[in-house]
C-alpha cells in the first residue's frame, strides 16, 4: 500500500468519527431535574433524578459535578440502577436519565449546599438543604450473632479495629444482638467468642448519625471446646472442715469429649477429690460429656488438722483432646471459735434464807481470734434474784479466760427442794450454756423445834393415857 492511500484512509476516519460519537464536552445537551432541591438531615443521602436530552448528534459524554465549601467527606456519584457510572451515550435527539447521589457527612452544618452538574455542554444547579446537624455524635454499628444452627450466641465480643488498634467493642446480649456507637470511619469488624472460630469483615464504614447493620453474623463452633464455671471460686472455711467447690463443665464443641480432672498447687498433706454428686463418696478422675451437654462436678478439699490459718491458692485443671482449661480457686482458712464455761461445782446446797455465791469461768478455747462482747444471761425460777459480776467482758483473746462471780438469792418464802438455774453466755462469735442445781434446805433450828413439838405431843398423849386410861 502506497503512502498516498494510507493518508486518504486516515483522513476519511477523522472525518467520519465525529458523526459516530461526539466528545464529552462538545455535545449540546439540556439537563432537567424536576426537584433540584432536597431537604435532609446531616448524614443522610440526597438523590436527584436527571433527564439529559441530546440536542446534537449521537455521542458519549462525561458526567461531571463540582462542589463547594462545607462538603468535605461527602460522597457524590452518578448511578444507573445499582451501578456507578461516569460516562453515558445519548442517541441524537433522545433523552436518557441518570441519578446523582450525594451522601452527606454527619457533621455537616445546617445550611444550603449547591452542587453544579455538567453533562456535555449542559449544566444544572442542584441544592442540598441540611436541616439538622449530627456534629459531635457517633455512628452506630449493629449485628446479630448466631451459630451455624441459627441459635443466638450470647457474650460474643464484637470489636471495631483501625489497623491493630481497638476503637470500640461490646458483648452481644442474650438475644445475640449488639449496637455499638463509634466515630465516623472505616473499620475491620471482628467477632470472637471462646469455642467459636474468628469472624471478621474489612472496610466496614460507620457514618455519623447513621446505622450500619451487618445483619446476621454466623459463627462456626470449634471441634473441641469446653466451658468451666465455678459457682464460688473463693471460699472461707474453719480448721477441721472440708470445703466443697461446685462447678459446671459444658462441652461447647462440635464433638463428644472426655475430660481429665486434676488440681495444681495442692499444699503438702492436703487431699482433693472430684465427685459427680454432692453427697457421694465415689471419686472420679475423668468424665465423658457429649457435645452440647453439661455436667455438675464437686471438688472436695481436705486439709490436714494441722493446717495453718491463712489464704491458699489452687488451680483446677480440666484436660481435653484439644487443650487444657484452668480455673483459679482461693481458700481462706480461719481458726475455729470455741467458747467454754465451767465452774468447780454444778450443785450447791443452801439453807432457806441464805444467799449463794460461786465463781464461773469463761475461756476462749478456739484459734479463730478474739471473742468480743461477751454477755451472761441467767434464767432462774420466778422470784429468784441472780446477778453476775462483771455483767459482761469486752474481749477474750485465744487462750485467755475471765472469772465471773454469780450471786443467787432465793425468795424468803421458798419451799425446800431442788431448783435449776440456766446460764447462757453469748459473744459475737460463739455461745455456750450451763445448768446449775441449787438444793434449798430448811434451817437446823426449825428441825429441832419440830422434833420438840412432836416430843411434846407424844408426852401429852402418854400422860392422858396414864391418867384416864384405866377408867
Amino acid at each position: 500500500m502506497t503512502g498516498r492511500k494510507i493518508f486518504l484512509i486516515l483522513l476519511l476516519a477523522v472525518l467520519i468519527a465525529p458523526a459516530a460519537a461526539t466528545g464529552g464536552g462538545t455535545m449540546p445537551t439540556e439537563i432537567r431535574c424536576d426537584f433540584p432541591g432536597e431537604m435532609i438531615e446531616a448524614g443522610n443521602t440526597a438523590v436527584f433524578d436527571l433527564a439529559v436530552t441530546n440536542r446534537g448528534e449521537t455521542g458519549t459524554c462525561l458526567l461531571n459535578y463540582w462542589t463547594f465549601r462545607g462538603t468535605d467527606n461527602w460522597k457524590i456519584r452518578f448511578e444507573d440502577g445499582d451501578r456507578e457510572v461516569y460516562r453515558m451515550l445519548i442517541p441524537a435527539g433522545e433523552t436518557k436519565t441518570v441519578r446523582l447521589v450525594a451522601e452527606t457527612s454527619g457533621h455537616a452544618a445546617v445550611g444550603e449546599y449547591p452542587i453544579r452538574v455538567g453533562i456535555g455542554k449542559g449544566t444544572i444547579w442542584l441544592y442540598v438543604q441540611v436541616t439538622k446537624t449530627h456534629s459531635g455524635e457517633t455512628g452506630t454499628l449493629e449485628a446479630t450473632v448466631v451459630d451455624k444452627e441459627g441459635n443466638v450466641v450470647k457474650g460474643a465480643d464484637v470489636g471495631l479495629y483501625d489497623g491493630n488498634t481497638r476503637i470500640e467493642g461490646m458483648l452481644t446480649t442474650a438475644e445475640g444482638k449488639v449496637s455499638i456507637g463509634a466515630p465516623m470511619g472505616t473499620y475491620t469488624v471482628t467477632v470472637t467468642k471462646p469455642g467459636y472460630r474468628l469472624w471478621d469483615k474489612e472496610d466496614v464504614e460507620v457514618r455519623i448519625g447513621r446505622t450500619t447493620d451487618l445483619g446476621i453474623v454466623p459463627l462456626d463452633k470449634e471441634n473441641f471446646f469446653a466451658e468451666l464455671r465455678v459457682k464460688s471460686p473463693s471460699r472461707v472455711a474453719a480448721i477441721g472442715s472440708n470445703p466443697q467447690y461446685e462447678m459446671i463443665l459444658k462441652n461447647a464443641g462440635r464433638n463428644d469429649d472426655t475430660y481429665t480432672l486434676s488440681v495444681l498447687g495442692l499444699p503438702e498433706q492436703w487431699y482433693a477429690r472430684f465427685k459427680e454428686s454432692r453427697e457421694t463418696a465415689e471419686e472420679i478422675s475423668e468424665i465423658y460429656i457429649p457435645a452440647g451437654e453439661e455436667k455438675s462436678l464437686y471438688l472436695d478439699l481436705i486439709p490436714p488438722y494441722s493446717v495453718d490459718i491463712g489464704e491458699y491458692n489452687l488451680t483446677t485443671v480440666i484436660g481435653s483432646a484439644a487443650r487444657e482449661y484452668e480455673e483459679n480457686l482461693t481458700l481462706r482458712i480461719r481458726g475455729s471459735y470455741d467458747m467454754r464455761t465451767y465452774a468447780k461445782s454444778y450443785r450447791h446446797e443452801i439453807n432457806r434464807g441464805e444467799t449463794l455465791t460461786f465463781d464461773m469461768t469463761v475461756s476462749n478455747a478456739g484459734s479463730g481470734g478474739a471473742l468480743t462482747n461477751i454477755g451472761v444471761n441467767m434464767s432462774a425460777p420466778e422470784g429468784w434474784r441472780v446477778t453476775v459480776d462483771p455483767a459482761s467482758v469486752a474481749s477474750l483473746e485465744p487462750g485467755e479466760r475471765a472469772t465471773l462471780q454469780v450471786t443467787v438469792v432465793p425468795p424468803a418464802d421458798i419451799v425446800a427442794g431442788e431448783y435449776k438455774i440456766v446460764t447462757a453466755v453469748k459473744s459475737d462469735q460463739a455461745e455456750g450454756e450451763d445448768e446449775y442445781r441449787i438444793v434449798v434446805k430448811e434451817q437446823s433450828y426449825v428441825a429441832v423445834l419440830g422434833l420438840l413439838v412432836m416430843a411434846g405431843v407424844a408426852a401429852g398423849l402418854w400422860y392422858m393415857f396414864k391418867k384416864y386410861g384405866r377408867r
